[in-house]
């Protein structure tokens, strides 16, 4: 071809559906981008645009749409170079095209304005039951559409704001993703505090998720029936509390806030869970607990389950542990010997683990240590009283009060040599011991039993005479009659005969 052929015109550009954000009369449309030739191209006859339908009930209820003006562009050369402020124009305008989405308008046929959505920075990651930030794109009919960041929307029943009450395009809202189904696209978003709402009374008005109030009117081996607002539902007994309960009868009469699980008007089926509405209670308690959570900070607390190894305290949406060994000062066995299921109690925070999500708690911190003082009270080479606690192969510790004990080694509970402890003292022993030392700074505290016993009188010292046969005693013949022996009693050979 030559090169002095005049440029064709360029197809005008496709039909780009709007988002009802974004106001059409501020689309940038394509910046014309012309070459300067050495001589003016000759004149092409133009090709009518077609005529756009301005009928406004025609186009009623269909997604407003936004045609570029066609105009005559001339192709750049191969090789042209594009000045740097044209060049950003033309990325400007293109980035605003492409930036609209599809999504519904006014019945009028016009978008609506509203600000430009921005994905939320940094990645996202949609899990069900996280929650994440989102901000409204839109609102049609029953549903509120969320972006909720990377490019990512889902939808908010209408159903859980109150009526009239609806967000307006462009808040910000905090969302909960409740379903999450990625072979189907779709993401269904609860808000984070979930408002309560009234059903009219009819089946039409109630759904599933709803948060609503129902009153218990009785109660059977399965669970509660319930009245959500004229309508007759069921509350299993596995859904009244975040722990199983036996007695149900304690809920009638009562009053409670419960999630909608179910809905069937064909069988008039209504189930709801008063468990699955304190979960979302109880995180949100949490999250917000984990924020102003500190070391050393004192919170009263109910005590939720006991194990061998301590008791799990609930301090307000979070389970903290106190270990069996920070319940008391004194020796604790068990924590069920001082600590009972549903007690309130005082507690301190040790440690907090963020990352794993655990909580170290204190009880004996909040009361004097029996350290404090312990010179004054005991002092070294006195006589104290106590009371055996245990037992170990090399002495026993003795308890002089709660939380202060002793150590008696094995050598010093008696004069004489013992080969087993259990032999001078065992557990549950009273017994008075002498202080011999103490140690504050390593709270240990050395006591005797010998001390406080009078040593026996040494025996006399025995010579060697003393430890011979005889005792020191002169020797004295016992035998008196003769030596019966050989030989013939003639002075000869003592033994056979002689002439032999």
């Amino acid at each position: 071809m030559s090169t002095e052929s005049a440029p064709e015109d360029v197809a005008a550009p496709p039909r780009v559906q709007l988002n009802p954000t974004v106001d059409p009369e501020q689309a940038k449309p394509v910046p014309t981008i012309r070459e300067q030739p050495a001589a003016p191209p000759a004149a092409v006859p133009e090709t009518p645009a077609p005529a756009e339908t301005t009928d406004a009930g025609a186009d009623r209820g269909r997604s407003a749409t936004f045609v570029p003006p066609r105009e005559k562009v001339e192709i750049p050369s191969k090789g042209t170079a594009l000045d740097a402020v044209l060049e950003a124009e033309i990325n400007a305008a293109l980035g605003d095209i492409g930036s609209l989405a599809l999504g519904d308008v006014p019945s009028d046929g016009v978008a609506a304005a509203g600000p430009a959505t921005e994905p939320a920075a940094g990645p996202v990651e949609l899990t069900q039951g996280a929650k994440v930030k989102g901000k409204v794109l839109s609102v049609h009919g029953d549903s509120v559409i969320v972006d909720v960041g990377a490019r990512t929307s889902g939808f908010l029943p209408a159903r859980h704001f109150a009526e009239g009450k609806l967000p307006a395009i462009g808040d910000v809202l905090d969302v909960v993703v409740d379903k999450l189904d990625a072979a189907e696209a779709l993401i269904e978003l609860t808000p984070a505090k979930a408002s309560v709402s009234k059903p009219a009374g009819d089946w039409k008005s109630i759904s599933e998720g709803q948060i609503v109030d129902c009153m218990v009117t009785k109660s059977n081996k399965g669970g509660l029936e319930v009245n959500v607002s004229n309508l007759r539902g069921f509350l299993p007994a596995g859904q009244v509390d975040l722990v199983y309960c036996s007695n149900l009868e304690q809920f009638i009469g009562q009053k409670l806030r419960v999630k909608v699980m179910e809905v069937n008007p064909h069988k008039k089926n209504l189930i709801v869970s008063r468990r699955s509405f304190l979960e979302i209670a109880v995180a949100e308690a949490r999250e917000e607990a984990w924020k102003v959570l500190a070391v050393g900070q004192k919170l009263n607390g109910k005590v939720k389950t006991l194990k061998d190894y301590g008791a799990f305290i609930d301090i307000g949406g979070v389970d903290g542990l106190v270990h069996v060994s920070e319940i008391s000062w004194g020796r604790v066995t068990h924590p069920k010997d001082v600590l009972h299921e549903g007690q309130e109690v005082e507690v301190v925070i040790l440690s907090i683990d963020r990352d794993k999500g655990k909580i170290g708690l204190g009880m004996k911190q909040l009361q004097a240590s029996p350290w404090q003082g312990i010179i004054d009270r005991y002092p070294p080479q006195t006589t104290a009283h106590g009371k055996v606690t245990k037992t170990t192969e090399f002495g026993a510790f003795v308890e002089l009060e709660p939380g202060l004990e002793g150590m008696v080694h094995i050598s010093e509970l008696d004069h004489k040599r013992v080969h087993r402890v259990t032999d001078v003292l065992q557990v549950g022993k009273e017994v008075d011991v002498k202080i011999l030392t103490i140690d504050p700074d390593k709270k240990r505290i050395a006591l005797s039993v010998k001390a406080l016993i009078a040593r026996p009188e040494a025996a006399p010292k025995k010579t060697d005479e003393d430890l011979a046969p005889g005792g020191g005693l002169p020797y004295e013949r016992k035998r008196k009659e003769p030596l019966k022996g050989g030989g013939t009693g003639s002075g000869g050979l003592l033994f056979g005969k002689p002439g032999s």
